[in-house]
């Protein structure tokens, strides 16, 4: 009598469905990984490119009025304290006074030209949290003014990825 073993080869055994299984896994976290790294760092470049662009348009704008300026109201004015406030004396009775300062502290740069309605210089997605004008006039011959601003990312959730702020310090002098 002849006993023949014979082996169904159908199927995986228990080993093999365990190892593929966690290779399934190890790839799928794997991915799963890389996509949520690749939404941070596309938020986190979206906040800085937010910040600057904003940034860059505030120093602009007071750039543009302080040059355009024919004098400076001292008597109206706050330098040395943050939130400063800057009264400057246009050409245009239409434009006279111009204002440069904050809606609140740590809030939205705002300019008011004359009777004109006050135009938000920066967006309700950043924060001016310092803004700080000095005046350096007695250091030259002419008026100059010294700024100082930090705009940082409104961030409203609590995820460290959306916080960034920039610094930027210049001095501009009237052109008169």
């Amino acid at each position: 009598m002849k006993i023949s073993s014979q082996r169904n080869s159908e199927g995986f055994t228990l080993i093999e469905t365990l190892i593929y299984i966690s290779i399934i896994g190890i790839v799928v976290s794997s991915f799963i990984s890389f996509s949520i790294s690749i939404s941070d760092s596309r938020g986190k470049t979206y906040v800085v490119q937010e910040v600057q662009a904003n940034t860059r348009v505030a120093l602009d704008m007071i750039r543009r009025r302080i040059r355009a300026a024919q004098d400076i109201n001292i008597g109206s004015s706050i330098f040395d304290t943050d939130p400063g406030f800057l009264s400057l004396a246009m050409a245009s009775s239409t434009l006279n006074p111009t204002t440069i300062s904050l809606d609140e502290d740590n809030g939205t740069l705002v300019i008011k030209e004359g009777s004109y309605a006050t135009s938000s210089v920066t967006s309700d997605r950043v924060n001016v949290v310092n803004l700080v004008f000095t005046d350096l006039t007695y250091f030259t011959s002419r008026e100059n003014i010294r700024l100082e601003i930090t705009v940082e990312y409104n961030n409203i959730s609590a995820s460290s990825v959306y916080n960034y702020e920039q610094n930027a310090q210049t001095s501009i002098s009237l052109r008169q």
